[in-house]
């Protein structure tokens, strides 16, 4: 079997060659007949040019795909008109006066109407050709006019491309109906009584129905037992994947049931107490001793496999639903035979489509594929974005179809500047009463969108701030906790300053009951603070309503606390200057309690030690419990230098003594020591000299990296630099020479009182050597007044040393939970 990522590439090509437009003449118009002649002449070579296109790019590719190709091909070519073939005997002239060239045209037409969501039209053309006789099959795309028209079985399609089956017994009358059931209770005797004769219509329509009851109150005046109703849903659970393993479910029954399972599975996962949501979520998700999404993993392996023989006969929904149905389910199964995903293979089928595509399923299409990292999603994201940048307006897309295509191709790390500026000059370009229709998750899902994926766009940022902070409270009562938080993230991660906004955000939740407070999770709570921080926005309201809500709830709420929130929540507190022993307090005792630290990684544990360390707040049973984590580990290879630095700095200025731990960052240290940059080394050999750890092999070792790096060093480095050798009495002759001394006079205006009192250390170390290496007179004399008027010791100076470098590194990675889309009428989104 050919491999289907060739398929996949070789549409790809097609589609990108059928919508180039070679020719400088193309789609213009004159006003003068002759101008209207000879673009009308232009229109059919071009189309002939790209068949040509097309059919070059397919032979130049293998022998293998050739065959494919000429089936693209042979689609683009017919799609116009002859998309449809002639089935059964010759035209019966009794009861069809039409030509074929003439039902030809007449498919066409329609075909161009459907395309155009011109659907009545489409429907009146349908009715002219049964008047003369024609009957089509959508689903099998062919036409008949002979004798057997009548006898039954033929197909033709209604309004809005809906299939509908002509057969001498109605599929819906095998069916029971469901619609005038009022919940869930009711309707699962009712389709168990019938289980053996519904058809697969009635059987997706039974599981659509199913997922709207879940969201309901159960039915309590009537209950199931909790057996018999156990029994049946898993009757006509087995019923339905039997039927779909056997081929009789068609396309949209496959689409129509894959989207209602996991609308089911959707909302069994969040747990609940009612009795179908139990049963249907042991049915469909196991537990941990079964094996987890086993089943509904099986199940959907029956759908995909069902699927892949049919797959041209979707429409763009029915293909879009069926794959955000796997997606939401998280299964992607894989065929063995050539070893491609189901992701893949649908990846060739949704690229022919895309003109059929409707907004809101191309952002359910990407939504699904951010869930499968297989190379050919990158391909299926560049088309569709070519798909998008290449129609002249955005009118047809609302404030959810944006937003959540933004957001796929963010979180697919998916770069196209092009889809990005035009969505972003759609969006600034739109009347406020437009803008009203955008609702707190489009906002936030949007502005989060354009700072993960890096792409600059100050209107936008200027445009949604400036409309959320006119609504005021009124736009942000539509904003959940983690809109609110995402939304000060996006513009503290995008640096895009708006005071106001960050005003209004902050006065919103400090003015929240404590009860929709609770509705906040730790992520919400770390995000929050962290952007006040990083953005610089002084609110000191806000981080105290905050801490004194997590302090209070103490324990209880620090477990929904991850260790990167506990990192950044306290690094927050400690870089905004805003203090609140309490809360130090409780995630101190919180950390310390801990089974292990083994989730924490390096960079969190040095942030949480620097906050502590920076905001004064003593806490010797937290730095026990890191430093013996850190000296029980095997290796620090996950250290980086930084990390290595910061945690040196916190200790020795918080005063802990950890003899072990100092000896096993110093042996990382010397490793890595051509990683450091001069701002590390300053801070790590300054910690051990504060700290009274004498260790001679480590600054022997560091003299070669200092001195490669005197060139970069500022003032404050190379006296911090200068006084640790000092202390710890390792003489360096290698170091501290001619070029040391001359990077020292380079900053002789620019030293404060403090790192002169620091060199002075060094220049009456040096002369107790007798090294030969003496300041200028004029530095010296400097240097001693400053001693004299103040002994040199560790320092605020110090202590803020590493604040710059640390508040540029900070970030926040975003868990499962970040944005979603969400469900509508009409699929899920």
């Amino acid at each position: 079997m050919m491999q289907f990522h060739q398929l996949f590439t070789l549409a790809s090509v097609a589609a990108v060659l059928s919508n180039s437009h070679p020719c400088t003449g193309f789609g213009t118009q004159s006003s003068s007949k002759n101008n209207r002649n000879s673009n009308h002449n232009n229109n059919n070579n071009n189309r002939r040019l790209r068949s040509t296109e097309i059919s070059n790019a397919a032979a130049a590719l293998s022998p293998a795909v050739q065959h494919y190709g000429h089936i693209i091909v042979q689609k683009k070519q017919k799609r116009r008109f002859d998309y449809y073939r002639q089935a059964g005997g010759p035209i019966d002239p009794t009861i069809c006066a039409l030509s074929p060239k003439e039902i030809q045209n007449l498919i066409g037409k329609r075909m161009q109407c459907r395309r155009a969501r011109d659907y009545a039209k489409a429907d009146s053309i349908l009715d002219l050709m049964n008047t003369h006789g024609v009957r089509l099959n959508d689903k099998l795309k062919q036409w008949r006019a002979d004798k057997r028209v009548g006898g039954g079985g033929g197909e033709v399609t209604g309004n809005s491309g809906s299939s509908i089956v002509i057969s001498s017994i109605s599929s819906s009358s095998r069916d029971p109906d469901m619609r005038n059931c009022n919940s869930l209770e009711e309707m699962v005797p009712m389709a168990y009584a019938h289980v053996e004769s519904m058809s697969p219509r009635g059987l997706s329509a039974f599981w659509t129905l199913t997922s709207k009851f879940l969201r309901q109150t159960p039915n309590t005046r009537n209950p199931l037992q909790t057996s018999q109703m156990e029994h049946q849903l898993q009757t006509i659970l087995a019923h339905t994947q039997k039927a779909i393993q056997s081929s009789a479910f068609g396309y949209r029954d496959l689409a129509t049931t894959s989207l209602g399972l996991a609308k089911i599975v959707k909302l069994v996962r969040r747990g609940g107490r009612s009795k179908p949501r139990q049963i249907l979520r042991d049915l469909l998700l196991g537990n941990a001793a079964t094996g987890g999404l086993t089943k509904t993993h099986t199940l959907f392996r029956s759908i995909a496999t069902a699927s892949i023989p049919i797959r041209q006969d979707f429409d763009a929904r029915s293909l879009s639903n069926l794959i955000y149905a796997f997606g939401v389910v998280e299964c992607v199964p894989m065929f063995e035979d050539d070893g491609s995903t189901f992701f893949e293979i649908l990846a060739a089928e949704a690229v022919m489509k895309l003109e059929d595509f409707r907004p809101q399923e191309l952002s359910n299409l990407l939504w699904a594929y951010t869930k499968d990292d297989a190379p050919l999603s990158a391909g299926l994201f560049r088309l569709v974005a070519d798909h998008i940048t290449d129609h002249s307006t955005l009118k047809a897309y609302n404030g959810q179809d944006l937003a959540n295509i933004v957001w796929a191709y963010a979180t697919a790390k998916e770069s196209h500047p092009k889809l990005f500026q035009k969505i972003a000059h759609h969006i600034v370009t739109l009347p406020p009463n437009q803008l009203n229709s955008f609702n707190g998750q489009d906002f936030a899902n949007i502005v989060w969108s354009y700072a993960t994926a890096r792409e600059p766009s100050p209107e936008l940022f200027k445009t949604v701030a400036d409309h959320v902070a006119a609504r005021g409270n009124h736009a942000l009562k539509a904003f959940n906790p983690q809109n609110l938080a995402n939304t000060v993230w996006a513009y503290a991660t995008a640096k895009e300053s708006h005071p106001k906004l960050f005003h209004k955000i902050a006065h919103h939740i400090v003015t929240l009951p404590p009860n929709q407070l609770n509705s906040f999770n730790g992520q919400d709570f770390a995000n929050i603070v962290w952007s006040y921080a990083t953005a610089r926005e002084p609110s000191p309201e806000l981080f105290k309503t905050v801490a004194d809500h997590v302090a209070a709830r103490g324990n209880h709420a620090l477990k929904a606390f991850n260790p990167q929130n506990l990192a950044n929540t306290v690094w927050a507190y400690a870089t905004a200057k805003e203090s609140h022993p309490k809360l130090f307090q409780k995630m101190a005792s919180h950390i310390a309690r801990l089974d292990n630290l083994d989730a924490f990684n390096s960079q969190a544990l040095a942030n949480i030690l620097w906050a502590y360390a920076t905001s004064q707040e003593s806490s010797t049973e937290l730095f026990g419990r890191v430093g013996r984590h850190i000296i029980a580990l095997d290796s620090l290879e996950g250290f980086t230098p930084q990390a290595l630095s910061i945690t040196a700095w916190a200790y020795a200025t918080s005063r802990q003594s950890s003899p072990l731990l100092f000896e096993k960052l110093s042996g990382a240290a010397i490793r890595r020591q051509y990683e450091f940059t001069s701002q590390n080394i300053g801070n790590f050999l300054w910690s051990y000299a504060t700290n009274g750890q004498m260790d001679e092999r480590l600054f022997a070792s560091f003299a070669p990296s200092v001195s490669a790096l005197l060139g970069s060093c500022n003032n404050q480095e190379l006296t911090k630099i200068a006084w640790a050798y000092a202390v710890v009495n390792v003489p360096a002759p290698s170091l501290f020479d001619d070029t040391f001394l001359r990077a020292c006079l380079k900053k002789e205006e620019e030293y404060t009182r403090e790192e002169l009192g620091q060199l002075h250390r060094w220049s009456v170390w040096q002369e107790g050597l007798e090294s030969g290496y003496r300041l200028p007179s004029s530095l010296r004399e400097k240097c001693s007044a400053a001693a004299t008027s103040r002994v040199s010791e560790p320092s605020s100076l110090q202590a803020n040393s590493a604040m710059p470098e640390l508040s540029d590194i900070i970030g926040i990675a975003f868990d499962d939970s970040s944005p979603f889309a969400v469900e509508n009428d009409q699929t899920v989104r």
